[in-house]
C-alpha cells in the first residue's frame, strides 16, 4: 500500500457549560440560523477595531470583559453567511450568548453566464488564483498576535488542552516561512481544567503506540507551530505542503478535478465557490474533498478546505482548514485548522507497571495497573519464571492483602545461591504470565486501539501590517513550546486565549 506522509429512559442533553468557565469572560456561540448547527471558525471582530477572535470548530468563543467594556460591537463574518453586528451591551454576563448568522446569497446562474462569456473555465480560475498569490498577499515583512492551541479529542471530549498567545513575524511570500520566519511566545498554558493523558502526548511511532492508520508522519523537524504552519498551503505554494497537494503551484491542479458549484456574496465581495477532488489516476487508494474560495475580481484565495481519507471504507485521515482575510488591500491568515485521526492503546488495558526482583528473600514482585481477579492471579501456574534462560520454580503466589495490584511469587533456587543481577534486569530475567484479567475482565498483555484525533489550530488576534519593531528573543522554532523562552509584552493583555467551552451533562 502506498504511504503517504502527514440504554436509559432518562433523556439526557449535552449543553455548554458557561457557569465551569472564567467569570472574567463573555462567552457566545454562533450558529446557522435556519439549522441551529454552530457555525465554525467565524470571525469575532471588535467594531472599529482591528482585533479580535477566531470561535472554534463548534462555534464557540470568548471575550474579555475588559476588552468588551472599551467597544460598542462585534462584527461577525464567516464566508457563505451575512456579516452581523451585535452591541455588546445586548450580550449576557453570565451565561451562553447564541449568535444566528444567516446563509448569504447565491449568484451562481448570473455568474456562470458571465465566466462562459470570458471563457473563464473553473482549472483556469484556480490556474489564475495561484498565479496571483504573489500580487494578492503580502511580500514584505509583516506580523500577526496570534491564540494557538493543541490537543486531542475523543468524541466530544478534549484531552492534553495546551494553550498559547504567539506573535509570528513573516518575511513575506517572496521568504520560506518555515526557515525564515520568526516566532515570539507571550503566554503558554498546559490546561489542567481539561482532560490529561500522558500517553497520549508522545511523538508518532507509526507503529503501535501512536500512529495514523495508512499513512506515516516523518520527523521533519520543527515544533508543534512549526508543523502546523507547514500545512498552510498558500503561504508555502512554491514549497512542500501535504500529500497530495505537494507544491501547490505545480501539484494542485495536476492532482485534482474543480466544479465551480457556487458563487456567493460576501460583503462587497462576490467569491467563486469551487469544489474539488482526486484524480483518479493521481492515487486508487485515497479520496480527496475539497473546497476553495476565491474572489471573483481579484482572485484571491480567501478560504481553502483539505480532507483526505483512505478509499477502503472512507476512513478518515486528516482536515485542513485555512482561511485568509483582506486588510489593507492584501491578505493576511485568519486561521488554520489541522486535524488527523489516529490511533493508540487504550491507557486501560490491563499490563504490567513494575517488576523487582529480590535474591536476597527470593522474590519476584509484580506491580499491575490494574486491580486483578484474585482467583486467576493466585494461580501458579498462570506464571513463568527464567533467569539466563533457566527456568526458575516458583513455591507460591502471595496476593497483597492492601494493594490488589500487586503480588509476590516466592521462587525456589533448590540447592542452587539465587544469581544476582546487576545489569537491567530484562537483560537477564524473563516472566512469562497467562490467563490473568484484571477485575474488569481485561486480559493482561491484550492491546485494545482506540481512535483519537489530533488538532492543531492558529486563530490570528491582530495583523500588523507594519512590522514591529522588537529586540525580544524569538523561541527555537525546533523546541517545543512549553519550552520556549516568554518574551515580556506590555499588550499580552490586549489578547487573550479563547479556550473550548466545556460541556455538561445536563437532565431534560
Amino acid at each position: 500500500m502506498q504511504k503517504i506522509y502527514a440504554a436509559s429512559i432518562l433523556s439526557l442533553l449535552l449543553a455548554y457549560s458557561v457557569h465551569a468557565q472564567s467569570a472574567d469572560f463573555i462567552y457566545g456561540s454562533i450558529i446557522d440560523s435556519k439549522t441551529g448547527q454552530g457555525i465554525a471558525f467565524a470571525t469575532v471582530l471588535l467594531k472599529d477595531a482591528s482585533k479580535g477572535v477566531v470561535a472554534d470548530e463548534q462555534g464557540g468563543f470568548s471575550i474579555p470583559k475588559t476588552v468588551a467594556d472599551r467597544y460598542e460591537a462585534l462584527m461577525i463574518s464567516c464566508i457563505g453567511y451575512e456579516t452581523k453586528q451585535v452591541d455588546l451591551k445586548t450580550l449576557k454576563q453570565d451565561s451562553l450568548n447564541t449568535i444566528p448568522l444567516k446563509v448569504a446569497i447565491s449568484l451562481l446562474d448570473e455568474v456562470v453566464v458571465t465566466a462562459a462569456k470570458k471563457r473563464l473555465s473553473v482549472r483556469k480560475i484556480v490556474r489564475k488564483a495561484i498565479q496571483q498569490i504573489p500580487f494578492n498577499y503580502s511580500r514584505v515583512p509583516f506580523s500577526y498576535t496570534a491564540y494557538y492551541r493543541d490537543y486531542q479529542k475523543q468524541s466530544d471530549t478534549y484531552i492534553n488542552l495546551n494553550e498559547a498567545i504567539v506573535e509570528i513575524h513573516d518575511n513575506g511570500f517572496d521568504t520560506y516561512d518555515r526557515s525564515d520566519s520568526n516566532i515570539r511566545l507571550l503566554d503558554y498554558k498546559t490546561n489542567s481544567d481539561f482532560n490529561r493523558e500522558p500517553s497520549l502526548e508522545i511523538n508518532y511511532d507509526n507503529t503501535n503506540r501512536k500512529f495514523i492508520p495508512n499513512a506515516i508522519i516523518h520527523p521533519s523537524g520543527g515544533n508543534e507551530l512549526t508543523i502546523l504552519m507547514t500545512h498552510d498551503a498558500i503561504r508555502n505554494y512554491k514549497h512542500s505542503a501535504y500529500s497530495f497537494m505537494y507544491v501547490m503551484e505545480k501539484d494542485f491542479i495536476k492532482n485534482h478535478d474543480f466544479k465551480l458549484t457556487e458563487v456567493i456574496q460576501m460583503n462587497d465581495d462576490n467569491l467563486y465557490v469551487i469544489d474539488f477532488k482526486l484524480k483518479p489516476v493521481t492515487s486508487t487508494e485515497y479520496l480527496v474533498t475539497g473546497q476553495l474560495f476565491i474572489n471573483r475580481n481579484t482572485f484571491a484565495i480567501h478560504k481553502l478546505d483539505y480532507a483526505l481519507f483512505l478509499k477502503k471504507g472512507k476512513e478518515h485521515i486528516c482536515n485542513i482548514h485555512v482561511e485568509y482575510k483582506e486588510q489593507h488591500g492584501l491578505m493576511y491568515l485568519n486561521y488554520i485548522s489541522f486535524n488527523n485521526t489516529f490511533k493508540a492503546p487504550d491507557p486501560e488495558d490491563f499490563g504490567i507497571s513494575e517488576v523487582a526482583y529480590n535474591p536476597y528473600r527470593e522474590y519476584l514482585q509484580i506491580a499491575f495497573n490494574n486491580p486483578y481477579s484474585e482467583d486467576q492471579a493466585g494461580a501458579l501456574s498462570n506464571y513463568e519464571v527464567k533467569i539466563d534462560n533457566k527456568k526458575i520454580a516458583i513455591r507460591d503466589v502471595i496476593l497483597d492483602p492492601s494493594d490488589k495490584r500487586k503480588i509476590k511469587l516466592l521462587l525456589d533456587f533448590k540447592d542452587s545461591d539465587p544469581p544476582i543481577i546487576t545489569s537491567a534486569i530484562g537483560d537477564r530475567l524473563s516472566l512469562l504470565i497467562s490467563n490473568v484479567t484484571d477485575i474488569e475482565g481485561r486480559v493482561l498483555g491484550e492491546q485494545t486501539l482506540l481512535k483519537y484525533k489530533q488538532y492543531r489550530e492558529l486563530f490570528v488576534q491582530e495583523v500588523h501590517t507594519q512590522p514591529k519593531e522588537t529586540s525580544a528573543t524569538f523561541i527555537d522554532k525546533f523546541l517545543s513550546l512549553r519550552h520556549g523562552h516568554f518574551s515580556a509584552s506590555t499588550q499580552t493583555l490586549d489578547y487573550w486565549m479563547n479556550t473550548p467551552l466545556k460541556k455538561e451533562v445536563n437532565d431534560k
